[in-house]
């Protein structure tokens, strides 16, 4: 015979409710046998009362597995609930994201393109590659938000990403003001080569590409590095010219700094650490976009070109400065 222990909890129950239609039958047949009543309606009282006690039985046992049921029907309909309501929610929020891809001015597959590739950055990826990946992505977002509002993003120390994309990607003009405390030593470095590059290939396909030389004295005019410089870059059909700042008008020379306007629309613009062409090192580098000051930037451009001269003139022309 199977141990009790061993036996299931379904054989368990049935066990106990038959020996408990068997006791409850029992007690039946001894009470009426007490009342001296006849053997035939002793047996039929017992077994209806115990049969009575067996339905009742299960019945109650029925309930109980019903309420069961409801609850977890019940606990089931709220947990698919809830989550139909997530995952409608997020196909909610991804759908109005795509649509915000599908209206953006970007090109849509880079957009997806860079979705993509950052999924396949997982935890399981080395830490420093999984830190590194999450801070670009972070940057990156502030960059757009920063360009998207038109502001100012600024860079600390000397950015190459921007200065180079933007050459490469200008579609009228680059207009450049260059400072001997920026520029020194920048043309003949590896940053400074592709940056000419650069300019050579975007004058070459048609685009305006000028450049102002601010001379601290006039005897920089003669520095064989100042017209090596002056003449390689007129060979790249970028049209040169120099300017001593004696020679800037007295109201703009607080504002003659180093810059780069691309396509009169966003200016490029770097601090030195120090006035000392010798010791001098790019302290932030800026990128503006507010109208304002991008316009401002444009007009100095303009007003400084009028006042400059071309590398081989032996005077400086009459000043025409002029309220603008």
């Amino acid at each position: 015979m199977m141990p009790l222990a061993a036996r299931s909890p379904d054989q368990t129950s049935v066990t106990r409710k038959a020996l408990l239609a068997v006791v409850t039958g029992g007690l039946t047949f001894l009470i009426t046998n007490a009342l001296d009543q006849p053997q035939s309606v002793q047996i039929t009282l017992s077994i209806l009362i115990g049969g009575i006690a067996l339905i009742l039985r299960f019945l109650i046992d029925f309930e109980k597995r019903l309420a069961a049921v409801e609850k977890l029907e019940k606990d089931g309909m709220a947990e698919m609930k809830t989550m139909v309501g997530d995952v409608f929610s997020e196909i909610s929020e991804a759908t109005e994201l795509f649509g915000l891809i599908e209206a953006s001015a970007l090109q849509t597959d880079l957009v997806t393109q860079l979705v993509r590739n950052s999924t396949q950055i997982s935890p399981t990826s080395p830490p420093i590659v999984y830190h590194f990946v999450q801070a670009k992505i972070k940057e990156t977002s502030e960059f757009l938000k920063q360009l998207a509002e038109g502001g100012t993003v600024t860079y600390y120390g000397e950015d190459r990403d921007w200065l180079l994309g933007l050459t490469r990607n200008a579609t009228s003009s680059i207009d450049a003001i260059s400072l001997s405390a920026v520029d020194h030593g920048l043309w003949h470095s590896e940053i400074g080569q592709r940056y000419l590059d650069a300019q050579r290939r975007a004058a070459g396909n048609g685009k305006r590409v000028r450049r102002i030389f601010v001379l601290d004295s006039p005897e920089m005019a003669g520095d064989p590095a100042v017209r090596q410089a002056c003449e390689e870059q007129r060979r790249m059909s970028i049209d040169v010219r120099l300017l001593d700042r004696a020679a800037v008008p007295p109201p703009l020379q607080v504002q003659v700094r180093d810059m780069i306007v691309f396509d009169d629309t966003l200016a490029y613009e770097t601090n030195p650490t120090t006035a000392d062409p010798k010791h001098a090192q790019i302290a932030e580098t800026r990128l503006v976009l507010t109208d304002s000051r991008v316009k401002e930037c444009a007009r100095l451009f303009r007003e400084l070109w009028e006042v400059s001269r071309g590398i081989d003139d032996t005077h400086e022309p009459p000043l025409r400065y002029r309220n603008a």
